[in-house]
């Protein structure tokens, strides 16, 4: 059952929250990915039709900290 707004909505600050501590326990590009994958799956997997909700927030998440989506491994360039 997807889950409601509120709740992806502090399931997305939590992450946000701790996306810092995230970045500094995963020195290589691929580790960090890898966890950061692992967690927002998590959110995106139960957002229902708050998929692009949840896809422009995270987004936005790893915009403020200098990472570009273009920057996963495998994603197209």
């Amino acid at each position: 059952m997807p889950a409601k707004l509120n709740t992806l909505e502090a399931q997305l600050h939590a992450f946000e929250t701790d996306l810092h501590l995230l970045i500094q326990a995963h020195s290589s590009s691929g580790d960090l990915w890898a966890a950061f994958a692992g967690l927002a799956d998590v959110i995106e997997d139960n957002a229902g039709a708050h998929q692009e909700l949840v896809a422009q927030r995270i987004s936005a998440m790893l915009t403020r900290h200098g990472i570009a989506c273009e920057d996963e491994p495998g994603a197209a360039t």
